[in-house]
C-alpha cells in the first residue's frame, strides 16, 4: 500500500485526505509546529507528500516553505499543494518551488483520490521499493498454536540475524501471550506507538519495546492482560504504524489474530511479503482456512500464494497434510509436526521451540524461512551448534 505524508496543522483536512484515500494509501498527518517533520519524513519514507498552503512558519513565504520541504524528500517524490483558492499566483509559486500538482481545498474526495493516484502510479513505475520484508501470519479461527507459530518464526529469524532489527507485532485479543512465551514483561503497546508516531524512531522503540532475551526479537503487542478495552485502535493509524515499522526494522512480522480477515491487513504488505495461513487437522480449522485462503487470493491477485502452515498433531489422522494440500490446491505447504504438549510446555517455560533444541517442527520451519530468504546463508551451521548445546543443557538438567 502507498504511503502519503500530509504536512498540515489542519486536523479536518487530515480527516478528509484519510477518507478520500482510505482504500488506496496510508496517510500520516504531521503538524510542523509541534512535530519534527524532517525526522518523520526520513522514517516514514512517503511515496507522495501533500502540503497545506496555509502552513505557518515564522516569517517565511509560501515559496520559502515549499523549497525547504522539497529538500527533505527525494527528487522523484511528488509534492502536491492544497490551497483554498488555487489562483494563478499560488500555482506559479508552488511550481517554482517544485510542486507537481495542486488540489483545491474544496475538492471532492474523488478528485483528491484521482490526483494522488495518478502521481502514485507514476512513482511506482519509476521508483524502487525500499520497504523491509514483512511476514504475516493469519489465523482463520482462534487457535493458540497459530500465535505460537508467529513467536517461533520471529525468534528463529531474529536469532539468525542478530545485527538486523526484527519485530513481532502481535494483534492477539483479548491479550497478547508473547510475553509469557518468551519470558518477559510487556508494557509498550500498539496504541503507545501510535501516540508517538510523529517522533517514532529506532532509538525510542528500542528503548521502550520488550525484547526476547534469547533471540533479540522485539515485541509490540496490541493488548495486555488487565487493560480491558484500552487496545482499541483506528485501522488507518495501525496501517500507518506498520508502514513506519517497515522503514525502521529489517523484518516486520505481524500476527493477525482476530484481524486476520481484515482487508486492510491483507492488502497492506507489498508483493514481496510472505503470508503464512495456519491451520490444523480439524475439519473446522480446515474449512475456516479454505475460506480465508480464497479471500486472500481475491484481495492479492498479484501477490505471492500464501503458505499453508499445517500443525500436524496426529500424523495418522485423516485428513493428512497431503490431502489438505490437495483440497486447497495450495502451491506451498509447511508441515509442522508437533505434539500439543510440546507447544504448551514451550510456552509455559518461556522458551520458544525454535530456541530449544532440534525437532522436525524447527527443521521444517527453518527450511521454509531459508527458502523465503528470511535466514542468511550459513544459518544451518549456527543452528546445529545452538541445538546441540540446547540438548546438552537438557541432558545435564540445566534450565535454559
Amino acid at each position: 500500500m502507498h504511503r502519503i505524508l500530509l504536512i498540515s496543522t489542519d486536523a479536518p483536512l487530515g480527516e478528509q485526505v484519510k477518507r478520500a484515500l482510505d482504500a488506496a494509501a496510508t496517510v500520516v498527518r504531521v503538524d510542523p509546529i509541534s512535530d519534527n517533520v524532517v525526522d518523520l519524513a526520513r522514517q516514514f519514507t512517503p511515496d507522495a507528500v501533500i502540503v497545506d498552503s496555509n502552513l505557518r512558519s515564522g516569517a517565511q513565504t509560501l515559496y520559502e516553505r515549499l523549497v525547504d520541504i522539497r529538500q527533505w524528500f527525494e527528487d522523484e517524490t511528488p509534492i502536491v499543494v492544497v490551497g483554498n483558492e488555487m489562483g494563478a499566483q499560488l500555482i506559479l509559486t508552488a511550481m517554482r518551488a517544485g510542486a507537481k500538482d495542486f488540489i483545491d481545498r474544496d475538492a471532492s474526495d474523488r478528485e483528491f483520490k484521482n490526483v494522488m493516484l495518478r502521481h502514485l502510479a507514476n512513482r511506482a513505475a519509476s521508483g524502487a521499493d525500499n520497504h523491509s520484508q514483512m511476514v504475516v501470519v493469519l489465523s482463520p479461527m482462534p487457535s493458540d498454536e497459530n500465535g505460537d507459530l508467529s513467536v517461533n518464526l520471529g525468534c528463529m529469524i531474529a536469532a539468525a540475524r542478530p545485527r538486523d532489527g526484527v519485530i513481532l507485532v502481535d494483534l492477539s485479543l483479548p491479550a497478547s501471550d508473547v510475553g509469557i512465551a518468551v519470558g518477559v514483561d510487556l508494557n509498550f503497546r500498539v496504541n503507545d506507538a501510535v501516540r508517538e508516531i510523529a517522533r517514532l524512531d529506532r532509538a525510542l522503540l528500542d528503548g521502550a519495546l520488550a525484547r526476547c532475551p534469547r533471540s533479540g526479537l522485539y515485541l509490540l503487542p496490541l493488548a495486555l492482560y488487565g487493560e480491558g478495552e484500552g487496545w482499541s485502535v483506528d485501522m488507518q493509524d495501525l496501517r500507518a504504524l506498520l508502514e513506519m515499522l517497515q522503514s525502521l526494522y529489517n523484518v516486520v512480522i505481524v500476527y493477525g489474530g482476530p484481524f486476520s480477515r481484515n482487508e486492510d491487513l491483507i492488502v497492506l504488505p507489498n508483493a514481496r511479503a510472505a503470508f503464512f495461513l495456519a491451520c490444523n487437522q480439524r475439519f473446522t480449522s480446515i474449512k475456516a482456512a479454505g475460506d480465508l485462503l480464497r479471500a486472500v487470493r481475491g484481495l492479492r491477485p498479484a501477490g505471492g500464494e500464501p503458505i499453508i502452515a499445517i500443525h500436524e498433531f496426529a500424523p495418522s489422522l485423516t485428513p493428512s497434510v497431503d490431502e489438505i494440500r490437495a483440497a486447497f490446491g495450495a502451491q506451498s505447504v509447511l508441515r509442522l509436526p508437533v505434539r500439543w504438549a510440546e507447544l504448551a510446555d514451550s510456552v509455559n517455560r518461556g522458551v520458544p521451540m525454535t530456541l530449544d533444541g532440534p525437532s522436525d517442527y524447527v527443521d521444517n520451519l527453518a527450511q521454509c524461512c531459508a527458502g523465503l530468504g528470511l535466514l542468511p546463508e550459513g544459518t544451518s551451521m549456527r543452528e546445529s551448534v545452538q541445538t546441540v548445546r540446547g540438548w546438552a543443557r537438557k541432558l545435564m538438567g540445566i534450565l535454559p
